[in-house]
């Protein structure tokens, strides 16, 4: 009886689904600024038993850049590889501040440094500009010393009271925001426990004048001004300031 014979082209569809079956085919996926991605194949087997298959974006794939990108390290990357593409470069993003409402620019060389050195996921992405964000960081700043200086306080250390009374007056300067009675009280305090010191006067008659207590601003400001001839020419420049406005 003569052999049966698989027909040449027959053997080439077997191979061909062959090789599909065990997932060695090359796939891509299409993104509109890193072009085709190449996705490496992957398989384990679970706790269950069950052997399970994926593709994950290839780490190792070097797109061409545009002008002014920044090369990306996927590999420094935190991010979740069901809702994220890597970042295989950089480029300046557009930005609108919730803050100030002005438009900005996500460098990317900062974007670099956000989600390679400080590691952080895609789905953080600033709201501010970078002015907004700098004094954001100084009202934390101001935050902390009106909580050191209350520290400081309760230890019955008098020039924590000079502290306290500075610190929530620039922090209102700088937000509109504390208690300006809080201020005068501790400046009050200040002037009591230590008698020599002038600078209380100062705080407490800048802490009048955010208030609206223009009289009493002016009283304080000038028992400053006249008992502090050799202080701090800063601090005499923001008294006067205060007089004229």
């Amino acid at each position: 009886m003569p052999d049966k014979r698989i027909p040449r082209d027959r053997k080439k569809r077997r191979r061909k689904g062959a090789r599909a079956a065990v997932g060695q085919r090359p796939k891509f996926a299409r993104h509109p600024l890193f072009g085709n991605i190449p996705l490496v194949h992957h398989s384990d087997v679970g706790f269950d038993g069950n052997r399970y298959e994926w593709w994950e974006y290839d780490p190792n794939y070097q797109p061409a850049m545009p002008r002014g990108a920044v090369r990306g390290d996927v590999l420094k990357q935190s991010y979740c590889t069901a809702c994220h593409v890597p970042k295989y470069f950089y480029i300046d993003e557009d930005g609108e501040c919730i803050q100030c409402g002005k438009s900005f620019l996500f460098h990317a060389a900062e974007q670099k440094y956000w989600y390679e050195t400080l590691r952080f996921n895609f789905s953080s992405i600033p709201i501010r500009c970078v002015e907004c964000r700098r004094k954001r960081r100084s009202e934390h700043a101001l935050r902390e010393q009106i909580a050191a200086a209350k520290a400081e306080i309760r230890k019955m250390n008098p020039a924590a009271y000079i502290a306290l009374a500075r610190a929530i007056v620039e922090y209102h300067e700088r937000t509109q925001r504390g208690n300006l009675d809080e201020a005068i009280s501790a400046a009050r305090k200040a002037e009591a426990v230590w008698p020599g010191s002038h600078e209380p006067a100062l705080w407490e008659g800048i802490a009048h004048a955010l208030a609206g207590r223009r009289q009493r601003a002016r009283t304080s400001i000038n028992r400053f001004l006249s008992n502090s001839s050799n202080g701090p020419k800063a601090l005499r420049s923001k008294a006067e300031k205060y007089l004229k406005d």
